[in-house]
């Protein structure tokens, strides 16, 4: 193969591909942490653990990624700009749907509360696997009626922690039970005399959450309401998505705390 693509005016590739064999008869890439490093003239020079020893000697001193070989590896095919999920974010945006009507005040009678963050349905539309919020509320509203109590829907103002807003919304519920539900789609159930980061169910893999899993959701937090007998609601473990989303995670926690207004009392809403 070597001598076919040389006859064929390849000789650079067929160089290297003769060098390739060259390295695996020497072995110097298997030295530890060893790489080929693209040095002028020698572009198969061997860099390791022994060839080129980690001179590290305290913070700020050792190795460090620079140059091409930083430019090299920042330069990935799947690299996009995080300002345009921030523009498609702002592409989403829509006349208000939900109404605030008022201070939210404590609920005398059983019910769940369903407490959303402060930018839900306002700056954020979307959960981070796509639902429109919207269609959440209305399935975890559909999943408390299912179980026969009545859902009432409020905004927590004063912070964008998934367990604070349960934790706020359980204070005022009439059963002492409540949904909190971050814009990214996190939610979590929680119970009046829980400590805040304690609760009855988390959800924190928003990207796996589907509508079937925010209404078995409702269903749960008004048995629970009810002190009837409940199973966990099951929800889809993906290792990956941390990985995948962290950054459209971070954006939108964001996006969330800049509605943050600390101090102010949640708000009671009315779905349009």
């Amino acid at each position: 193969i070597i001598r076919a693509l040389a006859q064929a005016g390849y000789e650079d590739v067929a160089a290297n591909i003769l060098e390739m064999q060259r390295q695996r008869v020497i072995g110097d890439y298997l030295q530890t942490a060893a790489i080929f490093a693209e040095a002028p003239g020698r572009p198969f020079k061997v860099l390791s653990a022994l060839t080129d020893p980690n001179d590290y000697r305290g913070p700020g001193t050792g190795y460090r990624v620079e140059g091409s070989r930083w430019a090299l590896l920042q330069d990935i095919p799947q690299a996009w700009d995080p300002r345009d999920f921030l523009r498609e974010l702002e592409a989403t945006e829509r006349e208000p749907w939900l109404e605030e009507v008022g201070q939210a005040q404590a609920g005398t009678e059983p019910e769940v509360i369903i407490a959303v963050g402060p930018a839900f349905g306002l700056s954020i539309q979307q959960t981070l696997s796509g639902l429109d919020l919207r269609e959440v509320l209305r399935a975890m509203i559909q999943g408390i009626h299912e179980e026969g109590l009545p859902a009432r829907v409020i905004r927590i103002h004063h912070t964008a922690d998934c367990a604070f807003i349960g934790h706020a919304g359980a204070q005022l519920s009439g059963s002492g039970v409540a949904i909190g539900i971050q814009s990214k789609g996190t939610a979590v159930i929680h119970q009046r005399d829980l400590a805040p980061l304690e609760n009855l169910e988390l959800f924190s893999m928003a990207p796996n959450l589907d509508l079937d899993t925010y209404q078995q959701i409702g269903r749960n937090a008004a048995r629970y309401a009810q002190h009837r007998p409940t199973t966990p609601v099951p929800v889809r473990i993906d290792n990956t998505a941390r990985l995948r989303l962290i950054v459209q995670t971070t954006l939108l926690h964001r996006r969330e705390i800049e509605h943050v207004e600390p101090g102010r009392p949640p708000s009671e809403l009315r779905l349009r």
